[in-house]
């Protein structure tokens, strides 16, 4: 059974835990692409509900890391390992290091959002002890298919909401706000280029770019939870949670369209990567 994940904007989620077969937090400042991110005391809070519904709860320790950062890393996925949390998604290596060298007993999901493109790779770090991935958002529907043909891994697919684009260490917002004496203290700002807008978030990680348009992979899940998928991604990032309950219902129902989606999203949809492939040109110089 193909299981929806579901990666809150809110730390309340009540309204939702019924819909959802399991949750994806970022822990606070180990992670990166998370508008909320969560401590361990939130963990010990919330896990106790989560298992007697038998939901599933996965936490984000997906960044690069720091020589200094490393034993706080080393303790906090200790931690997690004695809570028997359902796995921590991954960007650096020093956290299948650690698991390692430490014996940590904590399920990994290589999670690198740009670099998950390839089963070759993937086979490659489940031999490392790597047990899922998360599968890159900028790469076609074909391809996905492709991976899950040739891997034993369990995929979870990005299938709903803005997809992150780029980011930076530097803070690219609030640098040209101070530059240019702006007080702004917006939690999200909005870049517009070529008739789109981007979302933009500058915290204490960095500047974060997201996609101009929400991920409407709809009638694809449907076709991915017919070949036994094991799990998809619904981010509700920069979406109001009462059109994201709606949407999650269309999920679960199974009897809505993509047009429906569109609808709630305010026709701000489209398929992002699935059927578009990226070709890589050598340009060519004159003499």
């Amino acid at each position: 059974m193909t299981k929806l994940l579901v990666m809150p904007a809110s730390l309340d989620i009540d309204d939702v835990i019924e819909q959802a077969d399991a949750f994806l937090f970022g822990y606070q400042d180990m992670s990166m692409n998370f508008l909320v991110t969560i401590e361990m005391e939130y963990i010990q809070s919330i896990l106790p509900k989560l298992k007697s519904k038998r939901k599933q709860l996965f936490v984000a320790l997906n960044k690069n890391f720091h020589n200094s950062e490393l034993p706080k890393l080393k303790k906090i996925m200790q931690e997690l390992a004695q809570l028997s949390i359902d796995g921590i998604f991954y960007y650096d290596v020093a956290v299948v290091q650690l698991k390692k060298e430490a014996n940590i007993d904590l399920p990994l999901i290589w999670g690198a959002e740009h670099l998950t493109t390839n089963y070759a790779t993937m086979n490659y770090w489940n031999t490392f002890g790597v047990d899922m991935v998360y599968v890159s958002g900028e790469i076609t529907k074909q391809e996905i298919l492709e991976i899950y043909s040739q891997t034993k891994m369990p995929l979870i697919v990005p299938i709903f909401g803005y997809l992150p684009m780029f980011v930076s260490e530097r803070h690219e917002v609030k640098n040209y706000l101070n530059y240019f004496h702006i007080q702004d203290n917006s939690k999200i700002y909005y870049m517009e280029k070529e008739g789109k807008r981007y979302p933009l978030v500058d915290n204490k990680q960095g500047t974060f770019v997201y996609s101009s348009h929400i991920l409407n992979g709809y009638a694809e899940y449907l076709e991915f939870k017919k070949i036994g998928i094991d799990y998809v991604l619904l981010n509700e990032s920069f979406i109001p949670r009462k059109k994201f309950i709606q949407i999650l219902e269309q999920f679960i129902e199974e009897n809505g369209t993509d047009e429906q989606i569109d609808f709630l999203c305010d026709h701000n949809t489209n398929k992002g990567f699935l059927y578009k492939e990226t070709v890589y040109q050598v340009k060519h110089y004159e003499n």
